[in-house]
């Protein structure tokens, strides 16, 4: 039996099975509460919290983290769809390694895995790498609690693994939205391929209008990158994981093409499950865990690249080795008969003054305060590594400083009056409500927005047209003119992580 555990925003899943001729038996699941705050876009920011809840899981069951497997999911994990050639195992982990030279500039702190995926001209490789300080943090508490780990994944690998294994999705072209919390991974399949994912953090309440709304407009984005690709594969279905019926309603409510169908994950035949039917099991809420049973012999492994990569391996360099053994021989015996009269006559002296140093007791007084302060020392510099792994989860939040404030109200260019701008400091949500002069007035200044790259994307939701209105009575008729001085638009924009000034 294989134990699965995703760390969740929502709490610790655990999910217990057995793979038996590529179908997937579920034995025990658990979701186990977590303190809000302990995990942060998936890097542990409180340890002790999780901690007590692992050891309280584990005192109620000893056997709930056997043959354990994690998986994980951050926008902190950088990913590359890479089509590569025919190449050996050895070639394909050292074309990996490679793969975020450029794009990370923290590269020597990261670490690196890959795995094969189904690509249009052959296999890929689907490459994902991520600093060594987010897997230490989960290696670390896990082995505190002598849990063994086995492996770490992904959880956008698993899902590629599971979506383009399982043969109910073979040929089919959708777009697969996994609800985590406030996040939500959309992902985009073509043909039963994996072409293209995005993270985004959704603001609303659940099940209010707005957020019906919400998962329209990230819908609608998808539709366009689709259409932009001049893709020959039409996306026709979107299907979600964890939304429940009533938010599903709302949200076809809003969808209003007829060719495109909207649907909860389905639980596949590939699944089956034993344990009590009185209980509830969600597929889609467990969607993670499950996938990660799919991933087939070459599955991604960070845990075991993070292992590799605090191995210090030294080199040593002989022009000759045939001599090397000789020649340190000869050295050797040389040294020996040098010094064997020496050390004889010296050797007793050294020892009693070896002896009166190890029992002045002053000298032991000084080596039990050393040992205290490097304790110290040691519990200091963890503390300042756990500061520093808070901060860098914090710091993946974007801020909005007042030199962005300065320059955006300058794109105004005399022609745009601002109405109300407002901000979301939580995910770096922008909200501008304006009045142009004209519609190409409105168009430029989104435009001029999108140029200052200050953005993950920006979203310009239309306009409305300002009019005044006047009358004149004459003796039989009424007379009414409608004059248009102004259009009303909204733009909603998203600052790109990190971003501070």
């Amino acid at each position: 039996m294989q134990t699965i555990v995703f760390f969740s925003n929502d709490g610790i899943q655990v999910l217990q099975g057995t793979m038996t001729g590529g179908r997937l038996i579920i034995e025990h699941f658990k979701t186990l509460p977590v303190e809000a705050g302990a995990l942060i876009n998936g890097v542990i920011t409180n340890e002790d919290a999780i901690r007590q809840t692992l050891s309280e899981a584990m005192a109620e069951n000893p056997n709930l983290f056997r043959n354990v497997k994690l998986v994980i999911e951050s926008s902190l994990i950088a990913v590359k769809n890479v089509e590569v050639p025919k190449l050996k195992p050895k070639e394909l982990a050292a074309l990996a390694a490679t793969e975020f030279e450029d794009t990370a500039g923290n590269y020597e702190d990261m670490v690196v895995d890959y795995s094969n995926i189904p690509g249009p001209n052959g296999t890929n490789m689907f490459c994902c790498g991520v600093e060594k300080r987010v897997i230490e943090a989960y290696v670390t508490l896990l082995e505190s609690l002598k849990i063994r780990i086995l492996s770490i994944d992904v959880g956008l690998n698993a899902i590629i693994q599971y979506v383009t294994g399982t043969r109910d999705y073979n040929g089919m072209t959708l777009a697969l939205n996994i609800l985590d919390g406030k996040d939500m991974r959309s992902i985009l399949f073509e043909n039963g391929l994996y072409i293209f994912s995005t993270r985004s953090r959704l603001m609303a309440d659940r099940g209010t209008d707005a957020f019906a709304d919400e998962l329209s407009s990230k819908l609608s984005s998808l539709i366009q990158f689709n259409k932009s690709q001049k893709s020959n594969y039409v996306l026709n279905m979107s299907l979600y994981a964890g939304l429940d019926e009533y938010e599903l309603n709302a949200l076809k409510n809003l969808v209003y093409d007829p060719d495109l169908s909207l649907f909860i994950i389905p639980q596949t035949p590939n699944i089956k499950d034993s344990f009590n039917i009185d209980d509830t099991f969600d597929f889609g809420t467990f969607i993670y865990p499950v996938a990660a049973f799919f991933v087939g012999s070459k599955a991604v492994n960070l845990y075991g690249a993070y292992k590799k990569s605090l191995k210090v391996k030294k080199k040593r360099h002989f022009e000759n080795k045939v001599l090397v053994l000789p020649i340190g021989m000869l050295v050797a015996f040389a040294l020996i008969f040098t010094v064997f009269f020496v050390l004889q006559i010296n050797a007793q002296h050294r020892l009693n003054a070896a002896n009166e140093y190890i029992s002045n007791e002053t000298y032991q007084q000084q080596y039990l305060q050393a040992q205290q302060l490097s304790e110290a020392v040691d519990e200091l510099n963890s503390q300042v590594s756990d500061i520093e792994t808070i901060n860098k989860a914090v710091a993946s939040n974007p801020n909005l400083g007042t030199d962005k404030l300065t320059h955006l109200a300058t794109l105004c260019n005399g022609v745009i009056t601002l109405n109300s701008m407002t901000y979301d400091g939580e995910n770096g949500g922008i909200f501008i409500s304006a009045t142009a002069s004209n519609v190409q007035e409105a168009a430029h200044f989104v435009e001029r927005l999108k140029a200052t790259g200050y953005f993950t994307q920006v979203e310009y939701n239309g306009y409305s047209q300002l009019t005044s209105a006047s009358s004149t009575s004459g003796t039989t008729s009424v007379y009414t003119t409608t004059t248009a001085f102004g259009h009303n638009f909204a733009v909603e924009a998203y600052l790109k992580a990190g971003d501070q000034q």
